[in-house]
């Protein structure tokens, strides 16, 4: 399952929208750009899937997958507060 936010890139101030736009999936996402703290304030979705399983299959199957990338798989969960970091 995709949404129109896959393929795109999104700040921080935008993850309580995606979250609520994506609820109950997960996300894959690729880490553009971090503060001085480490937190990501840039990122781009890469896949959405209601199975984790499937983004790490997606991972693994990918021949030209760039493990000197940053990724984070995350549950878009709108109840909760919205903390990636």
């Amino acid at each position: 399952m995709d949404s129109a936010f896959v393929g795109r890139e999104i700040r921080l101030k935008e993850i309580s929208r995606l979250y609520e736009e994506t609820a109950g999936d997960w996300l894959l996402l690729e880490i553009l750009e971090t503060n001085a703290t480490g937190t990501p304030i840039r990122l781009r979705v890469l896949a959405q899937s209601s199975d984790k399983d499937e983004l790490h299959e997606l991972m693994m199957e990918q021949d030209d997958w760039d493990w000197s990338k940053r990724y984070l798989i995350v549950y878009s969960d709108p109840s909760r507060p919205c903390e990636i970091g």
